[in-house]
């Protein structure tokens, strides 16, 4: 008769083992999902349902000021954008972002570049460069509003000393959008530059000084080194500040209300009159999801253009 072979005494020891390893493992991702539960179900009742809830309300003719709720289709949709007020709107927020940005973005290199340099005291200042950021955007409105007066402004006072004129910085259509953006800027951009300093000092020393050997002065450095490393930082927060500014509406609302007339009334700040002020909650869910598609192409071409720049590396 032929014998059958015994079972090895070490394979009869692992079955058992991998039973259990795998109930262990079944046991902490369960462990896992039910930790993690709680953050993604308030994460869905604060973040998901809002905005579906104002996809919905945007169909609706929703004022609780005239008791109305119906369904009207795209009525809302239609009215935001035969409004007189959007185009300006719409100009605005593109001038307010695309300039704001800009300038951020290139004076927060210059401030990475400097900060990144060894001198006394530098962490001293390099905290003391975050103040701005630190500070909420409805008190600089404010303070910017009072230095920006016409008459007792800390600005105009300083201009009048050397030219003898008081421009009307907030009663001009263009001397306001200035105004609004050089705050914006102020406010802002030391942030970035802090940002930009972490990716100064993530770039290898050695480069350096292989250019400085090749005999690259400073400039070519930068352009050829510090500029092309840097770039997928430049792009990635450049998205951010760009979605957060077509966003924003709290330097507006306490520097300049919208003014002179709407010419400053970013289409944040539209969306904010017509829910908070004027009550017409459908109408405002409308504006809301004109805005919300404008950022997500701000979004998407951010992307792209991050993407490329990966390439290039």
């Amino acid at each position: 008769m032929l014998k059958t072979k015994a079972a090895s005494p070490v394979s009869s020891r692992v079955a058992p083992r991998t039973s259990i390893l795998r109930r262990l493992s079944t046991r902490r991702l369960v462990l896992a999902y039910a930790l993690v539960a709680p953050v993604v179900l308030w994460r869905l009742a604060t973040s998901i349902y809002p905005f579906v809830y104002t996809a919905y309300l945007s169909f609706h003719d929703n004022s609780p000021v005239r008791h109305t709720f119906k369904f009207i289709g795209l009525t809302n949709y239609v009215n935001a954008l035969n409004d007189p007020i959007t185009p300006t709107s719409l100009e605005f927020t593109a001038f307010f972002t695309t300039v704001s940005v800009g300038m951020q973005i290139v004076l927060a290199v210059a401030i990475a570049l400097l900060l990144n340099r060894s001198f006394p005291l530098r962490g001293l200042v390099r905290a003391v460069n975050l103040l701005p950021w630190a500070m909420s955007a409805i008190v600089i409105g404010t303070a910017a509003r009072w230095m920006f007066d016409v008459d007792y402004g800390l600005v105009n006072d300083i201009i009048w000393r050397f030219t003898g004129q008081r421009p009307l910085w907030l009663v001009d259509v263009s001397s306001a959008r200035f105004a609004v953006v050089l705050v914006d800027v102020w406010k802002n951009t030391a942030f970035l530059g802090v940002i930009f300093l972490s990716g100064l000092q993530g770039i290898s020393a050695e480069l350096y000084e292989a250019a400085k050997i090749d005999g690259a002065d400073r400039l070519r450095s930068f352009w050829y080194i510090t500029l092309p490393l840097l770039l997928p930082l430049i792009i990635s927060m450049g998205i951010f500040i760009s979605i957060a500014r077509v966003l924003s509406f709290e330097v507006v609302y306490a520097l300049t209300g919208g003014g002179p007339g709407t010419a400053t009334a970013l289409f944040s700040y539209l969306a904010y009159l017509q829910a908070f002020r004027v009550l017409n909650f459908g109408y405002a869910s409308a504006i809301s999801m004109i805005l919300f598609a404008i950022v997500l192409f701000v979004g998407l071409t951010g992307f792209f253009l991050l993407r490329r720049a990966w390439a290039k590396l």
